[in-house]
């Protein structure tokens, strides 16, 4: 037993929990009572700390990673050789690798971190309520009509409020609810009286702020994810949930003004001057000057690029890693995404119980549609999406290795 001095010290959930409210804690020290040095270091020391916890725990608890531990360690030592490949730009390349690799670490620790099922269930409701309350303020600007930034708005609709809550940007908030509204419905299916219907409405809540971030891609990502998982399991519900996409589509008049401007001739025009698909055309010209290697790190499309040479956001992790690191970056970039996917998808299936199978479904719902989000947009520059997505997937494939308090068993792969 831990001494209560000990206790914040050395117990995992103590800091594992500072991690779980990440936008909340976030927010606080950057907007509300700005910290300039606790604001900018307060989540790598938590990152640090859960580490070194899980550095012991890899011996004790004897887990053996799958075979995304291939792509994973391939992607960071390419990552390393870029980091010392150009000394004349050092000390940027560390900002790059950083930015692209830092919270990857939470793949460990989400690896590691837990002993049992029952861990899991805790974890994500803790990750729900943060998500809870990041929607709440979201759907309160909408009922309010909180004037969106200008930034936020096309000109050409009439759409005026955009639901944006802490996070500052309504394409991320799209992209935070469409990771954890499937766990929300997932996480409902294993509770039983009260509790399953409040997990439902919380749910159902978080869809509608989904819906009013008017975030095409985060809608897309989200109907997409939707339409990978349902064609596994159940094509008959998959009809189903095509007839009724295609109906929203036409009868809903936000969706169907957002999806008609998106093949309209001026937004099109205006894509391909300035926007999404000129930035994609510029990152792809970037590559065309090395194309097995790239710029480099921190060289082009994000924060690092923007800030040391003025590059602009590519709003495509994609296309940005494509103009960074070449062709053989991106390759194994989708290789460790695809890697990702299919050890979530073997982990999911193997749930025979109707709890877990519709628990680890909305879990690999939401790590599908953020990978698929990321085409359109820089999901991974936003710090707290890409510690949750990392997190969230370590835990899904440690789900074979954690025990059943109900059996006192444990599984592993094959």
């Amino acid at each position: 037993m831990l001494a209560k001095g000990q206790f914040i010290l050395f117990n995992r959930f103590s800091w594992l929990y500072l991690l779980l409210f990440f936008p909340i804690i976030d927010y606080f020290l950057r907007v509300l009572v700005p910290i300039p040095v606790l604001s900018s270091l307060w989540d790598e020391a938590v990152l640090v700390v859960l580490l070194l916890i899980c550095s012991w725990r890899v011996i004790e608890t004897n887990r053996k990673l799958p075979s995304i531990k291939v792509p994973l360690v391939a992607f960071v030592v390419l990552g390393l050789a870029f980091w010392v490949s150009d000394m004349k730009n050092f000390f940027i390349n560390i900002e790059g690798f950083r930015a692209v690799y830092q919270y990857m670490v939470a793949f460990l620790i989400g690896f590691y971190i837990l002993d049992d099922r029952k861990e899991v269930k805790n974890v994500l409701q803790k990750l729900l309520i943060t998500a809870t309350l990041v929607a709440l303020y979201g759907l309160g600007q909408v009922i309010l009509q909180v004037e969106t930034p200008k930034a936020w708005v096309d000109a050409s609709e009439n759409i005026t409020t955009r639901a944006f809550s802490i996070v500052q940007s309504p394409n991320i908030l799209g992209s935070y609810m469409a990771l954890m509204s499937p766990i929300a419905f997932g996480y409902a299916l294993t509770r039983k009286g009260k509790n399953r219907w409040l997990w439902m409405l919380v749910g159902l809540m978080m869809l509608s702020v989904l819906f009013f971030t008017y975030s095409r891609g985060a809608w897309l990502a989200f109907a997409g994810a939707i339409g990978f998982i349902t064609a596994f399991f159940n094509r008959k519900l998959l009809i189903v949930l095509i007839i009724v996409a295609i109906l929203t589509t036409l009868f809903v008049p936000p969706v169907t003004s957002r999806i008609e401007n998106l093949f309209s001739e001026e937004y099109i025009e205006k894509s391909s001057n300035d926007g999404r698909i000129g930035r994609w055309l510029g990152a792809y010209d970037m590559m065309r000057a090395n194309p097995a290697y790239g710029l480099g790190l921190g060289h082009y499309g994000g924060a690092v690029g923007d800030r040391h040479f003025g590059t602009i956001y590519v709003d495509s992790y994609y296309f940005k890693t494509l103009a960074e690191m070449g062709l053989i970056g991106l390759g194994l970039y989708f290789w460790l995404m695809g890697t990702l996917a299919k050890n979530g998808y073997q982990v999911w299936r193997r749930q025979t119980k109707g709890s877990s199978f519709f628990l680890y479904g909305g879990l690999f719902t939401g790590i599908v549609a953020v990978i698929l989000h990321n085409a359109v947009e820089n999901i991974f520059e936003v710090p707290f999406m890409n510690t949750f997505f990392w997190l969230l997937t370590g835990m899904m494939l440690s789900f074979p290795y954690l025990k059943d308090k109900q059996s006192g068993g444990d599984g592993s792969y094959e």
